[in-house]
């Protein structure tokens, strides 16, 4: 039962709606119905059946009832009389530790129990007397003790069992509280000495090892962090926080793979715009690291080859470039073994660039604006082609620039690329045909272009 306690925090609130158990400062004594008991928490003092025949035994059960009505004098005086006609006979004697902690005598409460369980160590209503006085003293982690030896001596008392479950809650709460505290005022050491205290008393609460993984994380301590972070999303499988702190520890170690899948796992049960950010973090660094070292040195180029804008193009387009009705089979004779064939095959197959008529691609030729402006256009046609209405903003504007006439072959290309907004005017309202094209420049024509497709349905 121990791991039902402490499924969520917001237990906090609902534990003590569903659990209602006051023990500790016991109110003075008032009149009540007869038969009503005042001390719900006391537990009738048995006979053992050596002692069941003893004629004090009815004197006895009415000195319990007198103390279940609060008549502290009548209930001293009959166990007192029991015990003077059976020195021996010790439900007596317990019941006189109750009666000494309902008058606030605490300390001889404590010592009539005590003396009770020395020669009776498995009688379970001292056990319960011992662990009343003890709440009430304020000792509730010696109380708890006291609590499970009763029920090692009786395993039917629910109500006994019930406030241990109470107690726990209380001091896992009481734990977590410091933890936290500790834990905003970066005091991480306490805050994780709090939590592992916490785990002593609840070895299977989610909460705490969750908390405890969050305070390693913050220690560095990412192999203990690991450790318990998994063990609470073992006892929560479906807790978002746990699966993000989970992934965001792997990610960390370098274990992308791993921060993949949890994040993913986290994504689904709660896609927040964080979860998804630390999903497609992970991703394009599991996309980046799986590309050759020639794609992720282009943003270092002054100049671009063919290929490499293949690459790019291929890499960050190809849901488009698959898509496409077009996919017609040409023949390259100078790039079977380039590093970028599979994008260049792409890129072809789409009609997004041009293989030359003697069947070459010229992969290592590099590229200007001009042609830049010739693919960017066609990849526009693509979108437009997908969804018609995506081409409205550029497709009837025409550009002028100093540079280029009207009547130019690459005109038209060069003013659709600006008019998208995917290739900017340069200085002088000049375009460019023949500059050449760096790396930088050529990935941030891509990123625009990705920013205007519409998500398919």
């Amino acid at each position: 039962m121990r791991g039902n306690l402490f499924r969520r925090d917001r237990l906090f609130v609902l534990l003590f709606v569903g659990i209602i158990w006051t023990v500790g400062c016991a109110p003075t004594p008032t009149p009540v119905a007869p038969g009503v008991s005042q001390f719900p928490n006391f537990i009738f003092p048995t006979v053992p059946d050596s002692m069941v025949n003893s004629p004090v035994v009815s004197e006895h059960i009415e000195a319990w009832r007198r103390l279940q009505a609060g008549d502290l004098l009548s209930a001293t005086a009959g166990f007192s009389e029991v015990l003077s006609a059976n020195e021996i006979f010790y439900p007596a004697e317990t019941g006189l530790g109750y009666v000494d902690i309902v008058a606030r005598r605490l300390d001889d409460a404590l010592e009539r129990f005590g003396s009770v369980l020395e020669d009776v160590p498995g009688y379970a209503p001292a056990w319960v007397g011992r662990g009343e006085a003890l709440l009430a003293s304020g000792r509730e982690v010696e109380a708890m003790l006291a609590y499970e030896s009763a029920l090692v001596a009786d395993s039917n008392l629910s109500d006994v069992r019930r406030r241990i479950q109470v107690l726990r809650f209380r001091r896992v709460r009481v734990a977590i509280e410091i933890a936290r505290a500790a834990e905003q005022a970066e005091r991480y050491g306490e805050a994780r000495q709090a939590y592992e205290e916490a785990l002593t008393i609840a070895p299977n609460s989610g909460v705490v090892y969750r908390g405890l993984a969050f305070i390693e994380h913050r220690l560095g301590d990412l192999g203990r962090a690991l450790e318990h972070v998994m063990r609470a999303n073992d006892l929560e499988p479906s807790d978002p926080e746990g699966l993000t702190l989970q992934g965001e520890i792997l990610e960390s170690l370098g274990d992308l793979e791993g921060a993949e899948t949890v994040f993913s796992q986290a994504a689904r049960i709660d896609p927040t715009p964080d979860r998804r950010e630390n999903l497609n973090r992970v991703q394009g660094r599991l996309t980046a690291l799986r590309l050759p070292p020639e794609y992720r040195a282009i943003p270092t180029k002054d100049r671009i080859t063919r290929a490499e804008l293949a690459s790019i193009i291929g890499v960050n387009l190809d849901r488009l470039l698959s898509s496409s009705e077009q996919n017609v089979t040409v023949l390259t004779t100078d790039t079977r073994t380039h590093w970028a064939y599979q994008w260049i095959l792409l890129v072809v197959e789409a009609g997004v660039m041009e293989v030359f008529s003697n069947h070459t691609f010229q992969p290592e030729s590099f590229v200007d604006r001009g042609g830049l402006a010739q693919v960017v256009n066609r990849v526009l046609t693509l979108i437009v082609r997908r969804d018609p209405s995506s081409g409205a903003s550029w497709q009837a504007v025409r550009r002028q620039f100093t540079d280029v006439d009207q009547q130019h072959l690459l005109h038209e290309a060069a003013s659709v690329a600006v008019a998208a907004e995917v290739l900017p005017v340069l200085e002088g309202n000049r375009f460019g045909l023949t500059d050449s094209v760096s790396g930088r420049e050529a990935l941030a024509a891509v990123g625009q272009l990705e920013g205007l497709l519409v998500p398919e349905k």
